[in-house]
């Protein structure tokens, strides 16, 4: 059995360690599939050391996982994921680590997000039946449990209805082939807003899966630039490290990432931002929707 609650130096020592490590999970308290409790048994049986659950707007898988993990002989570190927009810039992830559960104004940003996703919510639910797919809001929820309603879950309804011969279908399918549903936006938080919520909470800001930025179609030359130039900004805005290995960065643009963090020193992080078996229901790509 491990002691849990860790000072800021303590985690960095352990993001720096050589110790296997999962810092980007999530569960069914937002877009995953799994409880907090198997998550921590699954990675405890399969030997990591060191893991975070990370759920979008949302602390209360982490603390449940904190919690069990206190049982196990792993550490499980207190985390959160936001996303945020930065200028012309959209769905910039940022990481939060070793965050307090009961500071203030992270239960306030966690809540005003919330606020600003449930009214997206009303309207999609409301242009969806304009549209012609009868889902109703009780079915929107049954996809969930109650802390974080998002685009899977109306995915897992529309899949339910018949809509869609797979859930992840209805993004590509219903949700980018109208207009009336791209043109709801939701309101987020800028990224100096987000890092300066973190900072407050007693945590680490980390810049989630950068490579995640390549637009369709861009070329590496031009992505390269683009990406140094908003990392230089994120350097501004105190960011404490990069998510240099993550399924998106492949091995070079991994160690590039690691170099620029480095150089800089920030802290070197990585993930696997799990969050289902089924690639069937894998929303990973449509995250934070």
């Amino acid at each position: 059995m491990q002691r849990q609650v860790l000072c800021k130096g303590e985690i960095i020592d352990l993001m720096n360690s050589n110790l296997k490590k999962d810092l980007h999970i999530h569960t069914c308290f937002s877009d995953g599939e799994l409880t907090p409790q198997e998550v921590v048994d699954r990675w405890d049986m399969n030997d990591y050391d060191v893991i975070s659950v990370t759920d979008h707007d949302g602390i209360k898988g982490s603390e449940k996982a904190v919690k069990y993990a206190e049982k196990k002989n792993i550490t499980c570190l207190p985390g959160v994921e936001f996303d945020s927009a930065n200028g012309d810039v959209k769905d910039l992830h940022i990481l939060g680590y070793g965050i307090d559960f009961e500071n203030p104004d992270l239960i306030s940003g966690i809540n005003e997000i919330r606020q600003w996703r449930d009214t997206r919510n009303s309207k999609l639910l409301e242009v969806l039946n304009d549209l012609g797919y009868d889902i109703s809001e009780e079915e929107v929820i049954a996809g969930s449990n109650g802390e974080y309603i998002g685009k899977p879950m109306f995915a897992l309804a529309l899949y339910n209805k018949g809509y869609v011969k797979k859930p992840v279908d209805a993004f590509s399918r219903i949700f980018r082939k109208h207009e009336e549903i791209r043109n709801l936006k939701k309101k987020v938080l800028s990224s100096q807003e987000i890092i300066e919520m973190i900072h407050k909470a007693g945590g680490l800001a980390i810049m989630a899966h950068p490579i995640e930025q390549r637009r369709r179609g861009e070329g590496f030359n031009e992505f390269n630039q683009r990406l140094d130039i908003l990392l230089q900004k994120f350097l501004d805005y105190e960011i404490d490290g990069l998510e240099c290995y993550h399924p998106s960065a492949s091995k070079k643009q991994a160690e590039m990432l690691r170099k620029f963090a480095e150089g800089n020193g920030l802290l070197v992080t990585r993930g696997s931002d799990f969050h289902v078996d089924n690639l069937n229901r894998n929303f990973s790509r449509y995250h934070m929707e």
